[in-house]
């Protein structure tokens, strides 16, 4: 709309102040000039025929004062100049060269009257100009301020179209959870209660009793199995409400591995296998959450035992180059062939195996490693060929790794650790990740 009223509306004549101000000067000059031109020449010669021109450079001006003060004096310039010209007595209302002077003065009249109308037009036309102008940038803001508002809306709508996914995401992992354990959480039940129920008799009947140990260690095997559930069932919960906390402490991270192997140990040797622990040749003082970084090693560890059917599980410790910390946990396990690597951490993913049918688990173990190594900022990372065994690493960032001093070593029968005034001290709690010290 503003537009088309724009092009209907021809733009006002640009005006700057010097050229004004010499229409102004060059006006008053002008009428100067032909007033001593008229009075110069004989009464015949009507210059006061050209006196408008003055004019309509003080309508250039539209200076009004300017208009009507020329029209005044030149008006009066032309009877003077007539007067001052013609013989002595030969003045006639009728006579022609009055006339003239009479028609002159109309002229001039009519001519200002003119361009006054004009100026005023001119006046109106910039008024309407400007107001129009006005109003354009008025619209324009109207219009941007609309236009960031579509888009605050359309945010606000894929914002809105996002949570819906997420919701409707969390909805189907929750409906594929209570699907894929719905099954599985009622057999351990029923199994424990069952076993209950057969060792109650088989203490009863001395005949029985030496299969007592047996039963018994089934009736372990499955709660640990129904333990195992609930606790990922609990940790896929935690994670999936956005309420998970991180508590932040300081520790050895030989000690984590070394706390983890011992705990494993039995799992191992039940299956004749060996656990191993690679610790390095100096201790490593990580800061990040130990609960959630243990239960990320737990699990990986359980997962090597459970697909190991021979040979050893080893986990170890290292740093890198940059400063990072890694927690590396080998098996010589069955693999995981290479197709089936990037998905293998995807919740409910069970692969194609032959061994352990029945401890396959849910498929939540390794969904859940990967999300609490992303809340801790951590990364995991597979390597794995079939009938070698599998190797993954988790990777702590190097603001993580807050101190690697040397080990423990024998000093007059005990170990004692080098850490230098931090030992003398007890080892005083680290500061943070900025006070990491490297080894002398």
């Amino acid at each position: 709309m503003a537009s088309g009223t724009e092009s209907k509306t021809a733009p006002p004549i640009p005006r700057s102040d010097s050229t004004v101000a010499f229409a102004y000067v060059f006006a008053i000059v002008l009428a100067m000039a032909e007033v001593v031109l008229d009075a110069a020449t004989w009464v015949e010669l009507d210059i006061a025929a050209i006196y408008g021109i003055p004019l309509v450079l003080a309508a250039f001006t539209r200076n009004r004062r300017l208009l009507w003060g020329l029209m005044a004096a030149l008006t009066l310039a032309t009877f003077i100049t007539y007067a001052l010209q013609i013989p002595a007595g030969a003045f006639a209302l009728r006579e022609a060269m009055f006339v003239n002077r009479v028609l002159d003065a109309v002229a001039l009249l009519l001519t200002a009257g003119l361009l006054h109308v004009w100026m005023m037009s001119m006046d109106i036309r910039e008024a309407q100009a400007h107001l129009l102008e006005e109003q354009n940038r008025k619209l324009e803001l109207a219009n941007d301020m609309l236009v960031a508002r579509e888009a605050q809306i359309v945010r606000q709508n894929e914002e809105l179209i996002l949570r819906r996914l997420e919701a409707e995401d969390a909805s189907g992992r929750k409906t594929r959870l209570l699907n894929a354990v719905s099954h599985d959480i009622r057999n351990p039940v029923n199994a424990i209660e069952l076993m209950a129920e057969v060792i109650r008799r088989s203490a009863e009947d001395p005949a029985l009793v030496t299969q007592v140990p047996q039963m018994a260690r089934r009736l372990q095997s499955n709660a640990r199995s129904l333990v195992a559930l609930l606790s990922e069932l609990l940790d896929a919960a935690h994670l999936d409400s956005g309420l998970l906390q991180r508590r932040d402490s300081t520790f050895s991270l030989n000690e984590l591995i070394d706390a983890a192997r011992r705990n494993l140990a039995p799992l191992a040797e039940a299956k004749s296998l060996g656990l191993n622990a690679e610790m390095p040749e100096r201790i490593m003082y990580v800061r990040t959450d130990r609960i959630k970084l243990d239960r990320i090693v737990t699990n990986l560890l359980t997962n090597a035992i459970k697909f190991t059917s021979e040979g050893s599980v080893t986990i170890s410790a290292a740093d890198t180059v940059d400063g990072a910390g890694l927690i590396r946990i080998r098996d010589t396990g069955i693999g995981i062939a290479e197709d089936e690597l990037g998905r293998i951490f995807g919740e409910f993913a069970q692969l194609d195996i032959a061994v352990g049918e029945r401890d396959r688990g849910w498929g939540l173990g390794l969904a859940i490693c990967r999300r609490l190594a992303n809340f801790l900022g951590a990364t995991i990372g597979v390597e794995s060929h079939v009938g070698v065994g599998t190797a993954f690493t988790v990777r702590l960032p190097p603001e993580c790794v807050v101190e690697i001093a040397p080990a423990a070593h024998p000093v007059d029968g005990r170990l004692e650790p080098l850490l230098g005034a931090r030992a003398a001290r007890g080892l005083e709690v680290l500061e943070g990740p900025g006070s990491r010290a490297r080894p002398r």
